[in-house]
């Protein structure tokens, strides 16, 4: 993207700093250990960094681990891209939106600058196998002044129990079609993926592999691809517009969707997300971070561990990520959804 360089120096600045103000928070309080989303790993890391209060840690392992560690008790918070729908925790829990953001598609075909023009239908097609070269009809014709190396595309994409998988699968069922909506395995989603593709289990190993290899294809979060030395692609949003994925982009995305009320303390405060909905300016594929935190039993007062994860949850969603997001290529949550994560923080115990 333009000015990636940059963002990088002022990113690492910012890295540097956040990790000279930690060394206050170790040894403070209440230790808390958080394990999950890959796609969050920016953000929870910026967080965790700067926060005092506590020692909270995180641990990007992919959701679906966070969500089951959560499940068993050995951690103590978790952050999912994907609500639970099986393996739920027997003791109460909530569901908290921390922080948005868009899913880039990122590449390193040769002689490719920023800026490729994508469709869901395109992507769609690369996934499959459906198309197996860079200089493809279907791709040159969205970038006619582009130079297309006659290269194969080499697939990569995140491995099963992946919550960005869940987000994407449930996009290319609802822009294409012959998907299976909200699936974490993209083998089986698919129906077969294309011949030779490689899974990996978080978006920063999928990032390091874009940026080693030629003319490689995947996708993760927009602050691992500002890191990696790679390419990021414009998709096609519901208006007909290309946008780069940015915080903006995906702020506006997120802004005009309307979040889960009157369900559950798990559902509560989640996106059931129209991805064919048309907002001006918006980034399509743009998705939702949530917190996972034991629920306060009715009648009691948050105390311990429990008053700790709400403080903590508080502050990314009320003042780290408002201050950092744009920073680390992320939205800070705001408007309905925010509302929504407040109340839910107020569960927590």
């Amino acid at each position: 993207m333009l000015n990636k360089l940059l963002i990088k120096i002022t990113t690492a600045i910012a890295v540097i700093a956040l990790a000279t103000s930690s060394s206050s928070a170790f040894g403070a309080g209440f230790s808390l250990s958080g394990k999950g989303s890959s796609f969050a790993n920016g953000a929870m890391q910026a967080c965790t960094a700067a926060y005092v209060a506590d020692s909270v840690t995180y641990t990007s392992t992919g959701s679906g681990t966070g969500r089951t560690e959560f499940a068993a008790g050995n951690i103590e918070w978790a952050a999912t891209d994907a609500p639970y729908t099986s393996g739920v925790p027997s003791k109460g829990f909530v569901t908290v939106p921390l922080v948005a953001g868009p899913v880039a598609f990122a590449y390193s075909a040769v002689g490719v600058g920023d800026g490729l023009n994508l469709t869901a239908e395109v992507i769609s097609g690369i996934l499959k196998g459906e198309i197996t070269r860079w200089n493809d009809s279907k791709i040159q014709s969205l970038n006619p002044r582009v130079k297309l190396p006659k290269k194969a595309i080499k697939v990569v994409y995140r491995a099963s129990g992946s919550g960005t998988n869940s987000n994407l699968t449930n996009y290319l069922n609802q822009t294409v079609g012959n998907w299976t909506k909200g699936s974490s395995d993209m083998v089986s989603a698919s129906g077969g993926l294309a011949p030779g593709a490689v899974s990996f289990s978080t978006s920063q190993l999928l990032a390091a592999y874009i940026e080693d290899n030629s003319n490689a294809f995947g996708y993760f979060d927009l602050s691992d691809a500002i890191n990696a030395d790679v390419a990021i692609a414009k998709l096609r949003n519901a208006a007909g517009v290309f946008v780069a994925p940015t915080s903006s982009a995906a702020g506006k995305f997120i802004s005009g969707q309307d979040p889960i009320t009157g369900g559950t303390d798990a559902t509560n405060g989640t996106l059931n997300i129209n991805f064919t909905k048309v907002i001006p300016g918006a980034y399509q594929l743009s998705i939702v971070a949530y917190g996972l935190a034991p629920k306060r039993v009715t009648g009691k007062v948050s105390v311990g561990k429990g008053k700790a994860i709400q403080d903590w949850f508080k502050y990314v969603v009320g003042t780290c990520m408002p201050a950092k997001a744009a920073l680390l290529g992320y939205a800070p949550i705001g408007g309905k959804l925010k509302t929504s994560a407040l109340n839910q923080i107020k569960l927590i115990g």
